[in-house]
């Protein structure tokens, strides 16, 4: 269920049938590709509850007079759409759609944290979450994903959720995008890295260091006593 679906379904206005309508019938059906029309009998039978102990044999049934009142409290709420005739009192037959089941926002609900598995893929926010982090150029290869979900598979101890994982994967597009910016230079057939400046002293301070030894080995001569 989406988030937007889920937001509509819990207002409070929204009697329990017409939750229970949407969510075990009308939804099933887009979802499992069948005919989005609004069948009376077929979605009256869903929604009726059988007791052997009453004379009728259900305890809770619906008229169609009542069905048309429960499609008209979900599209009130935006949760269904229909096509329906002018000239007709009820929805029977007509094609319906369902707007939020599509609609990708974020969740009120804190995610679930998970392990990573070979099908993880980052989502729909990950350019704008990367600009957060200074990343203008969200976009990235096979080899980054592969490397990337490779690594984490290797640790399955670690369970986060979609939005940590992507802000890990946006820290590893950081970290190769910088070793591939290192300077190259050529030797024979191979390029390497260049090697870092030598951090050792400067020639002036080796020039000075080599004169206090030279010079300290003067002195030591001249203390030094004559044997002669």
């Amino acid at each position: 269920m989406t988030p937007a679906e889920y937001s509509a379904l819990a207002h409070p206005r929204l009697s329990h049938p017409a939750r229970s309508l949407y969510t075990l019938q009308l939804r099933r059906l887009v979802q499992e590709n069948q005919l989005a029309r609004l069948n009376y009998p077929e979605l009256g039978r869903s929604l009726a509850v059988v007791d052997p102990g009453d004379p009728s044999g259900f305890c809770f049934q619906v008229n169609a007079r009542q069905l048309t009142e429960l499609f008209d409290e979900l599209m009130e709420a935006g949760l269904l759409q229909v096509e329906a005739q002018a000239d007709s009192e009820h929805y029977h037959q007509c094609p319906f759609l369902l707007p939020l089941l599509t609609q990708k926002v974020r969740s009120p609900l804190p995610e679930r944290p998970f392990q990573m598995h070979l099908q993880w893929r980052p989502d729909e926010e990950l350019p704008a979450l990367a600009r957060l982090c200074g990343v203008i150029d969200a976009s990235y290869n096979e080899e980054d994903l592969g490397e990337f979900i490779a690594y984490w598979l290797g640790r399955p101890e670690v369970f986060d959720s979609q939005h940590q994982w992507m802000l890990k994967f946006i820290r590893a597009l950081k970290t190769r995008r910088y070793v591939r910016r290192q300077p190259m230079e050529a030797k024979g057939y191979q390029q390497v890295t260049s090697a870092p400046a030598d951090s050792g002293p400067s020639k002036r301070a080796q020039q000075m260091i080599e004169e206090a030894k030279r010079l300290a080995q003067v002195q030591t001569e001249e203390q030094a006593p004559d044997n002669d």
